[in-house]
């Protein structure tokens, strides 16, 4: 075969016949230009705007500039960050090894054409509908089918775009390309995958979606009101309309969230981290339990051979050093009711979960050539190793230390080949005239038991070694089904090589308040010594996963245990949903295939860039030099997000809720809408828009409380409800006293300035340098725009009754906000204490749903 020629890709790129990627990480220019201008408000400003054109309030107009900057600065923060996302995005693209002009070319994914040769091997993600033409492979089709278990795939058979490789290698067939293929909606599932629940995205939607529904309703009410009822002329009623409009609409709370969202994901590139979705920034900072996989976490991934040994010599150490089972309790095993052939439940909490005793006997590892054992054991399990690891074509961490160990030998006729499968454990080579040789876990190879080797493995284990055991059969298998008579040959005792920065980052998480489940394939002694010397609290909370048989041991175990081994993939996935069943948060940090199941129920998803094709399509962040270190970073960045969001979206709130009840108080009580929309403008500028976009900069990394709608209402409810009754107090006296709009809304405007600049100081408490720089500077701007602007934004001299009755109002109101303030926390620690939830708890989660 010598694959396509260079014309003959060109000409199908040219037909379109080419795998085109449906769905990039990134939007399109297009698409951030459309969506941060094409909204629901900026229509509704446009309109407006309109409105106030025709009647002829130019000044009233100048509102407009607000929306074209924060839709400039939108844009333009998406734009940068789009930039440097796609250029990391480059460093983790999906490549595809391919035959053409009878070369191998590694090229993108979203560059294969019709007809590629392509081949595939353990851990790849097919990117395109294909057929094997040579070898032969197992898949995994649960992205497509939603189900776990592992499918052989022949010479002939076909391939599915999304599936992934476990097991094997393959040359095959592009068959179907970009739209055609069978699960062309594969990326976009992959995507959905990744919108994980945000209560963020969740809430600030619920906020904008009463405002959507009430807002153009009431506009017209108030229209109405002031046109037909109190008489006012078309151009006064259209402004009082449009000021009320203004002030419900929330314009800069989206832009936030936005630019907030995007310079937290920029700020991550520095760090080595591409973010694939936003809102997932959000998520890991309310993470609670934290699953890590062990290889490439807590340890970098490679592996060391210590040292190799035979059984029999194994048994003699141990024998030498002390009896097996006084060192360890038996690994667990599940208790079966022989008589009715029911399985007996097992109690977790004395059977499964095992505490082990920090002081235990060690044995002594002799030197790397082992002198204890006969120099023809050793030479024999060379000669057998040399001739398995030349027909395997493992690729993982365990297979470079073995390759790295022991020298490549071909003496030996291969007959049959069974690679090695994330739920099979073990791999292995028959060979003519000598039988079957398998490696792999003692667990997976004896499932029936032995336990003299179960010890063996346990002691080792105990000290922090991974323990693979190579064992021959006489029967020479035709299948990868395990052969009778199979006998253990010898042990080999690897390292993992734990991260140096490792301790740190689990302590850190540790002081966080974030529960720590360590996750792995291999032995559960193993895991738990390396945990322990990682220094993971609780590590000898251990619990072999092979015990593990009902859903309700499942939900006893991840409540109780630490450290799990001899996880399969769909008990990884199984864990995250115990978990999320248990009302926790969950992260979940992976690389493998055998990871992907897991990875796309967690809450939020963290691969590694190192990984697996599948592992990092799937994830919703991907750790570009594969630093578990960067975690901190993350959830650092997510808190300072959504607290800086959370706080400005009090200020936001504020100005739509008193607006919304001025609207309504002038409809059934007032003569007139007390502030034009050019006074607005002022107000949202210089209590809102600035100050909050300024100190959405400060790093605040505190741990997030839930509750993003009931933290943003109790901060807006007390200065909207006193804004509204200080400005409902000036209406009544103007209204029955002085007979002035000028007078009304020169007095509605400093009294609602002031407020608002109490209102900041209670929200952002307790206050720091940074902060009282930008509020005081505010409140000194908004005075002074007041008196320098006074006629364009046709503000008036007061009499001396209304500077007294204004004077009261700005004396007092900001003690009345601290008062309700305190008032509606001290309400809602008391209404949390009682065991039934109150309405407004009840009204808050649903309108967040």
């Amino acid at each position: 075969m010598t694959g396509l020629t260079n014309q003959q890709v060109q000409e199908r790129i040219d037909a379109g016949k080419v795998n085109a990627n449906e769905n990039p990480n990134t939007r399109t220019y297009k698409q951030i230009i459309r969506e941060n201008t094409l909204t629901f408000f900026n229509f509704l400003n446009l309109v407006l705007l309109v409105l106030v054109l025709l009647v002829g309030s130019y000044k009233n107009s100048m509102f407009v500039g607000i929306i074209i900057v924060n839709t400039v600065i939108g844009i333009a923060q998406e734009i940068r960050a789009k930039k440097t996302l796609d250029k990391l995005a480059i460093l983790t693209e999906s490549k595809a090894v391919v035959l053409r002009e009878g070369q191998k070319w590694s090229v993108p994914t979203d560059q294969l054409v019709l007809d590629d040769i392509l081949f595939l091997k353990t851990g790849d993600q097919i990117p395109a509908d294909a057929r094997v033409l040579e070898g032969s492979i197992e898949v995994n089709e649960s992205l497509l089918t939603g189900e776990a278990d592992n499918l052989a795939k022949n010479p002939g058979d076909d391939l599915f775009s999304g599936s992934f490789v476990t097991a094997g290698e393959a040359c095959c067939q592009v068959v179907h390309v970009g739209k055609d293929n069978y699960a062309s909606q594969i990326t976009s599932e992959a995507k959905e995958f990744k919108r994980h629940n945000s209560e963020l995205r969740n809430s600030l939607n619920a906020i904008l979606k009463v405002i959507s529904i009430i807002i153009v309703p009431m506009g017209m009410l108030l229209f109405y009101k002031q046109y037909y009822i109190a008489g006012d002329n078309i151009r006064d009623a259209v402004v009082n309309m449009a000021s009320a409009v203004l002030g419900m609409i929330p314009e800069g709370l989206v832009l936030l969230t936005s630019v907030a969202l995007t310079l937290g994901a920029l700020n991550l590139t520095r760090k080595n981290t591409l973010v694939q979705e936003l809102y997932c920034i959000e998520t890991l900072a309310r993470v609670d339990t934290l699953c890590l996989d062990k290889t490439g976490t807590i340890t970098s991934g490679s592996m060391k051979v210590q040292e190799v040994v035979s059984y029999k010599m194994a048994l003699k150490r141990t024998e030498d050093t002390g009896k097996t089972e006084e060192v360890l309790p038996a690994l667990p095993v599940a208790v079966a009711d022989t008589a009715n052939t029911i399985p007996v439940e097992i109690d977790t909490a004395e059977t499964n979960i095992v505490e082990v005793d920090a002081e235990q006997p060690v044995v002594q590892l002799s030197n790397p050539e082992t002198a204890e054992d006969s120099e023809e054991s050793q030479e024999e399990i060379r000669h057998i190793m040399g001739n398995l690891l030349y027909v395997l074509k493992d690729k993982n961490a365990t297979a470079e230390a073995l390759n790295h160990y022991f020298t490549k030998k071909n003496d030996l006729k291969v007959s049959h080949v069974i690679p090695f499968s994330s739920d099979r454990k073990y791999s292995g080579a028959v060979f003519e005239g000598e039988g079957t040789y398998l490696m792999g876990a003692a667990q997976f190879l004896f499932p029936e038991g032995n336990q003299p080797l179960l010890d063996v493995c346990a002691v080792y284990g105990a000290q922090g070694l991974r323990v693979l055991v190579l064992a021959a059969s006489k029967e020479e298998s035709t299948g990868t089904e395990l052969p009778k008579d199979l006998k253990p040959l010898a042990l080999f005792l690897l390292t993992d090589v734990i991260r140096e920065d490792a301790p740190e980052t689990l302590a850190f998480f540790d002081s966080q308040g974030v529960d720590l489940k360590v996750i792995s394939g291999d032995d559960p002694v193993t895991v738990a010594a390396i945990a322990r010397k990682a220094g993971l609290k609780d590590a000898d909370h251990y619990i072999d996963a092979t015990t593990i048989t009902t859903p309700e041991q499942m939900e006893k175990a991840v409540a109780e245990c630490s450290v799990f081994g001899r996880v399969t993939p769909q008990q990884k996935k199984e864990m995250v949903l115990a978990l999320k069943k248990q009302a926790h948060t969950v992260a979940m940090t992976g690389d493998g295939v055998n990871d992907v199941l897991a990875l796309k129920e967690a809450d939020c998803s963290v691969a590694m860039a190192e990984g697996s094709d599948a592992a990092k399509n799937i994830a919703n962040i991907v750790l570009l030099d594969s630093n578990f270190s960067a975690m901190p970073d993350i959830v650092n960045q997510g808190r300072r997000v959504v607290n800086n969001i959370r706080t400005a979206a009090s200020m936001f709130l504020i100005k739509t809720i008193f607006s919304v009840l001025l609207c309504l108080i002038t409809i059934f009580w007032g003569d007139a809408y007390p502030f034009e929309p050019i006074q607005m403008s002022l107000i949202s500028t210089c209590a809102v828009g600035i100050p909050t976009f300024l100190l959405a900069q400060e790093n605040n990394f505190n741990r997030i409380q839930q509750g993003f709608l009931r933290y943003v209402f109790m901060n807006a409810f007390p200065a909207a409800v006193t804004i509204t009754g200080c400005v409902f107090t000036i209406m009544l006296v103007c209204q029955n006293v002085y007979h002035s709009n000028e007078m009304l809304n020169t007095a509605c405007v400093l009294v609602t300035g002031w407020n608002y600049m109490a209102a900041l100081k209670t929200v952002y408490a307790p206050l720091n340098r940074y902060r009282k720089v930008i509020i005081y500077g505010m409140q000194f701007i908004f005075f002074a725009a007041a008196v320098i602007l006074q006629k364009l934004l046709a503000l008036g001299a007061l009499e001396f009754g209304m500077i007294i009755l204004v004077f009261i109002l700005m004396t007092f109101s900001p003690v009345l906000i601290d008062v309700i303030t305190a008032w509606i926390h001290t309400l809602y620690v008391k209404l949390e204490e009682r065991e039934e939830r109150g309405f407004l708890s009840l009204l808050f989660e649903k309108i967040q749903k």
